[in-house]
């Protein structure tokens, strides 16, 4: 964005000496030398903005690369690439690389085998068999007494709270692998409808340029025939001045829409956890 006011600027200044030299030449009023640096100030003062918010940018970067003497040459905005739109038919288990979704996984994994130990802490540690290989009397007990073991305290071989304590253990392993599927469910739920935004964001912003482009040509044109109208005298300078504002403002429209299709692009591929050059391990019906 600097670039265009570094462009903007400098016609300022081109225009700021026109209308010195016609006032020198008594063509010109005080008022309009007046107008004339008052806009090319406003540029100045947008320009040095810009450079601000580009140096804390350069600064913040830095410090995530952890070179601290990090310097990034300046460029114009509107010649970076941008990603290319995923191609037709891409398959949705793309967003199975997500870290979220695959935290999320693993802790439902973790939650279902957390209930398996605790089912199995309930099964009663008994002797099956007797002395003689027969049917042990911790069996029969367990058999003709059947589900009532369970709710008498657990006489067999488990202290008299223990029963209770473990089917406090299932319930709440239970709970969590409940609010460990509703986690999962609501990552993958946000993982495609962060794509879906992010589409629609390149869709719309990409559309856009063509309207903003013609903007910035309008009001060009409407900038030149203002000058030419005004340096033969059939025009004020207010003319040139309301023309110099609208095409600042078309331009830096464009460029913030440039800046938006650029982030979309960014916010695609972290919606779907990377690129999509090499969909192979993640096609459907893929082991």
């Amino acid at each position: 964005m600097s670039f265009e006011i570094e462009k903007t600027l400098k016609t300022r200044d081109d225009y700021y000496g026109i209308v010195q030299r016609r006032s020198a030449a008594g063509l010109a009023s005080d008022l309009d030398v007046n107008q004339a640096l008052g806009v090319r100030a406003e540029a100045s003062a947008q320009l040095k903005e810009l450079v601000r918010q580009r140096a804390l940018a350069e600064h913040l970067l830095a410090t995530l690369t952890g070179d601290l003497t990090l310097k990034i040459a300046p460029g114009d905005l509107a010649q970076l690439p941008v990603a290319p739109v995923p191609p037709p038919g891409m398959p949705s288990l793309l967003i199975e690389r997500r870290p979220d979704i695959r935290l999320a996984e693993q802790n439902l994994i973790a939650a279902n085998a957390q209930i398996g130990v605790a089912k199995a802490a309930l099964l009663p540690k008994i002797s099956l068999t007797g002395l003689l290989g027969g049917e042990s009397q911790d069996l029969a007990s367990l058999v003709n007494v059947g589900g009532r073991i369970w709710t008498i305290g657990m006489a067999l071989s488990l202290p008299i709270f223990t029963a209770g304590r473990l089917n406090a253990e299932v319930e709440a392993t239970t709970a969590r692998e409940k609010e460990a599927v509703a986690t999962y469910q609501k990552s993958i739920q946000t993982g495609f409808r962060e794509v879906a935004d992010a589409l629609t964001n390149i869709e719309q912003t990409t559309a856009m340029q063509t309207d903003l482009q013609t903007s910035v040509d309008a009001a060009t044109n409407a900038l030149r025939l203002a000058t030419r109208r005004y340096e033969v005298g059939y025009a004020p300078y207010l003319d040139i001045l309301d023309a110099q504002r609208t095409l600042n403002v078309a331009q830096l429209a464009l460029i913030r829409n440039r800046q938006s299709l650029l982030s979309s692009s960014v916010d695609l591929m972290k919606a779907l956890g990377g690129g999509w050059t090499d969909p192979q391990p993640l096609q459907v019906g893929s082991p």
